[in-house]
């Protein structure tokens, strides 16, 4: 039986549509239209028992929607190019052939900086981006990557920033008061603006440099031991180029880390949860890493990572080493709860405008004020966002001016608005999670 029919309440038969794929087995219990296509494109990348889309015209432009903003579209073309339509299959080979373009302009940016900085004795780590390809499951033709991330040790930061802007960077003003993990990313004001395409080859990359691996004060969430991992950086070939990037260990942890990050401010992307979950699925096997890995991160820092690694599994349907799954086994009775609760909810928040994040966050802290400063801070946000359009024009003339501020306006409403509606919302998810809890004591 089809999706269409399941859409239509028939009733599948759930082992050829893939009992195992807990995104098949949520789209056919809810039978709802508007929430289908997203679950089938993650429906469609499950490591163990994926299930190709099967969609209408509409829903695959929302399916492809989803998966732009999400980063999924290469991954999806690599995993179902064989079962989409002819002008999606087009669609999305003309989207691989952008990012190819978009990889070259990547790889001469990332010449340019190494070479500035070694010839300058700027010492740095690059993070994410093409050093992921190797082992979490990509290659650099199928990664879009929007822009460079590096970590600068202290004392070197203005030296490595003085160099990024003697290539035509410089600050975004807007992100000066931001409280983040590098300082105000840099960019080329080239005159270029938003098309509609993601995978445009004149969209111009950004550079971000780093000085921390994670912001535990902020986060009222530990991780001790992440100043370790410049001290066992090493030097590895990626896509052609010899990079300073961290240990093996490390990147995954520093993986687990940024995304935890994202996921717990409602704002993770699909795929990188995709990429860690390509990571375990590989390495499930291999002992000699996981003991390193053991080894060498604290277990505040390996309890952080689990939570990451559950939900990657939760979404991915991954293979997880028997170390992976003890951390997992260990998570607190809270994390647990939530994620029998609310497992997949983030993949859903463009969907439905709630935090259900937060109870995870609170899950995780250690005492009371700490959950009263996150739960503040994620229901009643304190800052405002920053500026977002027109940040690559170098000059704006005063009509231009003008509609930067009224869509900075309309864009402070719809956030306004979307804070307004998710709080009851999420107040009855917390209610949820409490008893789901209070059943796990």
């Amino acid at each position: 039986m089809s999706q269409l029919d399941m859409r239509a309440g028939g009733v599948p038969d759930l082992e050829l549509a893939g009992a195992k794929n807990r995104w098949t087995e949520s789209t056919v219990r809810m039978g709802r239209r508007k929430r289908l296509p997203h679950k089938a494109v993650l429906a469609a990348l499950h490591l163990q028992d994926p299930f190709p889309p099967q969609l209408s015209d509409d829903e695959w432009r929302e399916a492809l929607e989803f998966s732009d903003r999400s980063q999924l579209t290469l991954a999806l073309r690599r995993a179902a190019r064989q079962a989409m339509p002819d002008w999606v299959r087009e669609r999305v080979d003309r989207n691989f052939a952008d990012n190819a373009e978009r990889l070259e302009t990547l790889l001469g940016l990332y010449r340019d900086l190494t070479t500035r900085f070694e010839d300058d004795g700027i010492e740095y780590a690059a993070l994410k981006g093409l050093t992921h390809c190797r082992d979490f499951g990509s290659v650099p033709e199928n990664r879009t990557q929007y822009d460079i991330d590096l970590f600068i040790p202290p004392g070197q930061m203005d030296g490595a920033r003085d160099q990024v802007c003697r290539l035509g960077f410089e600050s975004i003003e807007s992100m000066e008061s931001s409280p983040t993990d590098h300082i105000p990313a840099l960019i080329r004001k080239t005159g270029w603006e938003w098309r509609g395409n993601f995978f445009d080859p004149e969209m111009p990359l950004a550079v971000e440099l780093h000085f921390r691996f994670w912001n535990g004060e902020m986060e009222r969430l530990p991780a001790p031991g992440t100043e370790a991992f410049w001290e066992r950086r090493v030097v590895r070939d990626v896509a052609g180029l010899r990079l300073t990037t961290l240990c093996l260990a490390d990147a995954l942890g520093f993986a687990s880390l940024h995304v935890l990050k994202h996921i717990l401010h409602g704002s993770g992307r699909p795929f990188h949860l995709y990429e860690l979950a390509c990571f375990l699925d590989s390495h499930a096997g291999d002992e000699s890493f996981w003991r390193s890995w053991s080894g060498l991160h604290s277990p505040e820092l390996r309890r952080l990572e689990a939570v990451v690694f559950r939900m990657a599994t939760e979404w991915f349907g991954c293979r997880n080493s028997a170390t992976a799954e003890a951390e997992m086994d260990a998570l607190p009775a809270g994390t647990k709860a939530w994620f029998e609760e609310f497992a997949t909810a983030p993949a859903g928040r463009a969907y439905r405008p709630r935090k259900d994040e937060l109870w995870l966050h609170l899950s995780l802290v250690s005492s009371r004020r700490d959950a009263w400063s996150v739960a503040r801070r994620r229901l009643f946000p304190g800052r405002l966002p920053g500026q977002v359009d027109g940040i690559y024009l170098p000059e704006l003339g005063f009509w231009r001016r003008v509609l930067k501020q009224l869509r900075y306006v309309s864009y402070l409403a719809t956030r306004l608005r979307l804070h307004v509606w998710a709080l009851g919302p999420t107040l009855w998810s917390g209610v949820r999670w409490w008893r789901k809890r209070l059943a796990h004591q």
